[in-house]
């Protein structure tokens, strides 16, 4: 059984196993509208260009991985939810997306991954944290609750696909 968990920042060797990560867990999914994958492109850009990524590790294996977005002025910023100034939507993180390998879940590791995220942004200039989830994914919806986000918003998201908006004030 597992010892213990260590939260690290993934660096640009670590998108080979996060990519692997994320096409098993849109495959193992009971709905393919609860989780789309991105490519190898948009996870190296969010190393460190674009935001952080986050690794879970447990038993010398990568557990899960959480991806911290910083949307800036782009036309997807979730802060146009929350009626955000221009210069306010800049202070705006996204958790963008989270993955646990199925061994490994149920251990409230996306949860740790979302916490370590805030603690990370925390003192910077990153002020509101939001992030998306579609309302019968009752994980991630749970993560997002239990963390003290509100839902601001139900609106369909990434070609027609329905999703909550979740926001938190840091």
């Amino acid at each position: 059984m597992s010892k213990r968990m260590s939260i690290e920042r993934a660096g640009y060797g670590d998108v080979p196993a996060i990519r692997r990560i994320m096409v098993e867990a849109h495959r193992l999914i009971h709905d393919s509208g609860w989780y789309v994958i991105d490519d190898t492109s948009f996870l190296e850009r969010h190393i460190e260009e674009e935001g952080i990524t986050l690794k879970a590790v447990m038993d010398d294996a990568m557990a899960g991985f959480l991806v911290v977005r910083y949307p800036g002025n782009s036309e997807d910023n979730l802060g146009s939810y929350i009626k955000l100034t221009e210069e306010q939507g800049m202070a705006v993180a996204h958790m963008e997306s989270a993955a646990v390998v199925p061994h490994f879940r149920g251990r409230g590791i996306q949860k740790q991954l979302m916490d370590s995220g805030e603690k990370l942004l925390a003192g910077t200039e990153y002020k509101y944290v939001m992030g998306t989830a579609h309302p019968d994914n009752i994980y991630s919806v749970n993560n997002f609750l239990k963390l003290g986000y509100d839902i601001v918003a139900e609106e369909e998201k990434y070609g027609g696909l329905p999703r909550y908006v979740f926001f938190k004030n840091i």
